[in-house]
C-alpha cells in the first residue's frame, strides 16, 4: 500500500482544504492491522455454518454454466438440473477440488451443451432450494446488463450492505458480474481462507433475486490474491517456473474457474463481445509475452462488436501516484494497444474510489478515446483523491468521488449506458458511451 507524504491542514477563504496527514497515515496502518489481527483470530475458529456456492464460466457463456458447491468437510452433492419449465431432471457428478493448504474441498460441476438465452433450474441433492440461471444470448438482441467492480473485501458488512444495494436496483436483473481483482483480500494465505469462505457465503445469500436467479461472477486477479503482491517481488526465475501461479496465488487460481491458473484470459460471449481479464503485475508481468498476447487476441477479435478489458491497477488513477511503476506499466503497454483496436471503455481498480476519465487518445482528452472507470471500492475502506479545487487535480478526471460504489453497464449494439451507484443505492454518476 502507497501512502502519501506527510501533508498539513491549510484554511482557505474560511473553508477547511483536507489533505493527507501523519493522523491518516496512522489510521490505515491501525486498520489494516486490526484486519490482520482478526484474520488470525477468525480462521482458528471459523466453521462453514451454511453451504454456499458461486457461478461463474470456464468457456463460451452462451452454452456453459460452472456451478461450484461448498458444504461442510466430508461432505458431497450431486447437482441436478433442467429447463426452466420441464419435469425431468439430469444429474451432474462433478469432480472435487482440494483447497490448498486445507483439508477441505469443494465440487465443481461444469454444465455444456446448453442452449444459448435459455433458463435453467438446478439444485444440490440434499439441499432444499432450488435455484435457476441463464445462459448468455448467442446475438446482441437484447441489452446485455452486468455490474463492474473491484476490491470487495475489507469488512463483511461492507461487502453484504454494497451487495444488498446493488440487488436493490431493478430487481438485480443482471447478467454477470465481473471483479477487477482483489476480492477476499486472503494474500494467498492459509490463515485468510475464511475470507473466501465468507465470500462465498455472502455471494450466494444475497447475489440472488427474488425469483431465485443466480448472478454469474468472473474475476481479474489482484494485489491481494497474490503471497507478495506483486510480481517484481519474486526473482525472475520463480516466475518463469512451472507452477508459479497456483503457488503464489493458490486461492484465486483454485476458486475462480477462468482465467484460473493462466492469471490473464480472454472470455467470448458469441461475436459480440470479448471480456479481457488481465493482470497488471501480480503473477503475470504487464511487459512482453502478456502484451504481446494481448495485441494477437485484439488482432485476431477485430469482427467483436465490443472489446472490454477488466483489470486492477490503473493506468489513470485517482488517488495514487501517476508515476508509480505498476501504474506506469499499465499505461505504457496496453493502453496503446486498446486505442489501436478500437476499445471504448476500461475498467480499472485498485485505488478505493470512484473514477470516470474523459476519454482518452494519445495522451490527452478525445472523444474518440477510452474511457476508464472503476478504481475499485465495493467494500473497502476508501482514499482520498484531490478535490476539484486542487490545482494538481489530474486534468484526465472528469468525476472522482472517495465513495463505495458499483457500476451498472448496459450494453447494446450502439454503445453502453454507465450507472454509478453508492453503497446505499443512491445514483451518484451516468454516462453514455457510444461504440
Amino acid at each position: 500500500m502507497n501512502i502519501a507524504p506527510e501533508a498539513y491542514l491549510t484554511a482557505t477563504t474560511g473553508k477547511m482544504k483536507k489533505e493527507i496527514t501523519n493522523l491518516n497515515h496512522l489510521r490505515v496502518y491501525l486498520f489494516f492491522a486490526l484486519l490482520m489481527i482478526s484474520g488470525c483470530l477468525h480462521s482458528e475458529s471459523f466453521e462453514m455454518e451454511t453451504e454456499s456456492f458461486m457461478l461463474s464460466w470456464q468457456q463460451d457463456p452462451t452454452s456453459t454454466m460452472t456451478i461450484d458447491w461448498y458444504s461442510e468437510p466430508g461432505s458431497r452433492s450431486q447437482l441436478e438440473y433442467r429447463p426452466k419449465g420441464t419435469d425431468e431432471w439430469t444429474t451432474k457428478t462433478g469432480h472435487t477440488v482440494r483447497i490448498p493448504e486445507s483439508d477441505r474441498t469443494f465440487q465443481r460441476h461444469e454444465l455444456t451443451g446448453l442452449q444459448p438465452g435459455a433458463r435453467y433450474e438446478f439444485r444440490f441433492t440434499g439441499s432444499e432450494p432450488t435455484y435457476y440461471f441463464r445462459t448468455m444470448p448467442e446475438e446482441l438482441d437484447r441489452p446485455l446488463r452486468f455490474i463492474a467492480t473491484g476490491d470487495m473485501l475489507h469488512t463483511v458488512e461492507w461487502l453484504r450492505n454494497t451487495a444488498i444495494s446493488a440487488m436493490s436496483i431493478d430487481e438485480g436483473d443482471y447478467d454477470f458480474v465481473v471483479v477487477g481483482g482483489d476480492l477476499a483480500y486472503s494474500d494467498g494465505e492459509e490463515r485468510k481462507l475464511w475470507r473466501w469462505l465468507e465470500y462465498f457465503k455472502v455471494w450466494s445469500e444475497v447475489m440472488v433475486t427474488e425469483n431465485g436467479r443466480a448472478i454469474p461472477h468472473l474475476a481479474a486477479i489482484g494485489n491481494h490474491e497474490v503471497k507478495r503482491g506483486f510480481v517484481h517481488q519474486y526473482p525472475v526465475s520463480e516466475t518463469r517456473s512451472p507452477g508459479f501461479v497456483e503457488r503464489e496465488a493458490p486461492y484465486f487460481s483454485t476458486f475462480i474457474p477462468f482465467p484460473g491458473p493462466d492469471a490473464y484470459g480472454v472470455l467470448d460471449f458469441g461475436e459480440y463481445l470479448s471480456l479481457f481479464l488481465l493482470d497488471s503485475n501480480h503473477a503475470t508481468c504487464v511487459a512482453g509475452e502478456q502484451t504481446d498476447w494481448l495485441r494477437q487476441q485484439m488482432h485476431q477479435r477485430q469482427h467483436v462488436r465490443h472489446l472490454i478489458p477488466v483489470y486492477h491497477v490503473p493506468a489513470w488513477p485517482s488517488a495514487r501516484d501517476f508515476n508509480e511503476k505498476n501504474v506506469r506499466a499499465v499505461r505504457e503497454n496496453w493502453v496503446p494497444v486498446f486505442e489501436e483496436y478500437g476499445v471504448r471503455v476500461a475498467f480499472e481498480h485498485h485505488d478505493h474510489t470512484y473514477k470516470r476519465t474523459y476519454p482518452i487518445r494519445e495522451g490527452r482528452h478525445d472523444e474518440t478515446g477510452v474511457y476508464y472507470i472503476g478504481d475499485g471500492a465495493w467494500g473497502v475502506r476508501t482514499r482520498e483523491i484531490r478535490t476539484d479545487e486542487d490545482e494538481n487535480r489530474p486534468w484526465y478526471l472528469a468525476e472522482a468521488r472517495e465513495i463505495r460504489h458499483f457500476i451498472v453497464v448496459e450494453m447494446d449494439d450502439d454503445g453502453y449506458q454507465l450507472d454509478v451507484f453508492d453503497e446505499e443505492a443512491r445514483h451518484i454518476d451516468e454516462v453514455y458511451i457510444p461504440r
